[in-house]
């Protein structure tokens, strides 16, 4: 599929050319059985004298080198049906719905904890039978916008203007538009034209989005502001005689993933990415050979203390954020932009993830 009838990318400011790197504890190390992670990444803190952003207030970090993981599953959490999760599933549904939009000036603190706070972690990526056309590609992945009483229309629009000045090849969105109505997702829906990229702009629905009751007319909403969605289908990108799979699953809770689907129709060949709400898709992706996952719906956590582990942990297989490897494919995994719950975040900050994309050298 070629997008020649997609618009010329936007005129933007040069890329910022001041970088700093967040330092602070250790995160926990991923459960990886007898198999040590190749790397930890070093975690955030909110200590601004080791941070300063770049000319547009966005703070840079590295994503750091992949983190082996074995799919040691956790039995006694299940994101579906435990009790946990139905638990806490249903107490952010009625604060969302009933309590938190009758609060005057909810939005505030975490709007503009958003813009002060906001980190890109970068990336290059080897990837695996990736045409060299393709090689420098900039991919922004962007997750977890959860539109809603926590978050400002107006600071979702300046957050798109400062990410768009990393110039991307490519946006992925990653779910979780909405929190629980339909209605949240209205006013931030016109910001999504601020997103551009020559070879386009894709989302898959998140299990927030499910929530809403409607799944269609939310997609329906935010096409017309220029976003594609993959609900388990695929598109090839073509560049220089080189393509590219881009796919997508529904989310992995609320709605019907089916993996096969969205790679149907694979050539032989050729490179892969697969765009998912949920990061627990990966064990079933490496056993597909897919190339790079591209994930959010975690928050990393959305409070963490330093040196102790996730406090609220979304992956039953421990993918709580960052960069992880098994077999031949790789997973990325974003703490995303929103927040749920309550209007704050500790120990992990909204992110978006810049990646270049490289062919893999063979040996």
């Amino acid at each position: 599929m070629r997008f020649s009838d997609l618009p010329p990318p936007r005129e933007v400011p040069p890329e910022p050319t001041s970088r700093s790197t967040r330092t602070g504890d250790k995160r926990e190390a991923r459960d990886t059985d007898s198999t040590p992670p190749t790397a930890e990444r070093p975690t955030d803190t909110k200590e601004s004298s080791e941070s300063s952003p770049d000319p547009s207030g966005v703070h840079h970090e590295s994503l750091g080198p992949p983190s082996a993981t074995s799919f040691r599953l956790r039995h006694l959490f299940n994101p579906a049906k435990g009790w946990f999760r139905r638990v806490e599933r249903g107490t952010n549904k009625f604060l969302s719905h009933r309590v938190f939009p009758r609060v005057p000036g909810i939005a505030w603190p975490y709007s503009r904890a958003l813009e002060r706070d906001l980190t890109v972690s970068e990336a290059s990526i080897a990837i695996r039978q990736l045409d060299n056309s393709f090689a420098g590609l900039k991919l922004l992945l962007i997750s977890d916008f959860h539109a809603g009483p926590f978050l400002a229309p107006e600071a979702l629009e300046r957050t798109f203007d400062r990410l768009m000045t990393l110039e991307p090849d490519l946006i992925l969105l990653a779910g979780d538009f909405a929190t629980v109505r339909l209605e949240e997702v209205e006013p931030t829906a016109p910001t999504y034209k601020t997103l551009a990229a020559p070879l386009g702009v894709y989302g898959v629905l998140g299990n927030h989005d499910h929530y809403t009751g409607q799944p269609e007319a939310l997609m329906e909403l935010l096409e017309s502001s220029g976003v594609r969605f993959l609900q388990n289908r695929s598109v090839m990108l073509e560049r220089g005689g080189g393509r590219l799979l881009v796919a997508g699953v529904d989310d992995l809770l609320c709605g019907e993933a089916q993996l096969e689907s969205a790679l149907q129709g694979r050539p032989d060949g050729a490179a892969s990415l697969l765009l998912s709400h949920n990061p627990d898709v990966f064990p079933e992706a490496v056993d597909r050979d897919v190339s790079l996952v591209l994930a959010g719906h975690t928050h990393g956590g959305q409070w963490r203390l330093p040196g102790l582990p996730v406090l609220v942990r979304m992956s039953r297989y421990r993918l709580d954020e960052g960069h992880y490897r098994a077999g031949n494919s790789q997973l990325v995994v974003s703490r995303g932009l929103g927040a749920t719950g309550f209007p704050f975040r500790i120990g992990c900050p909204p992110e978006a993830v810049l990646l270049t994309l490289q062919p893999a050298q063979v040996r």
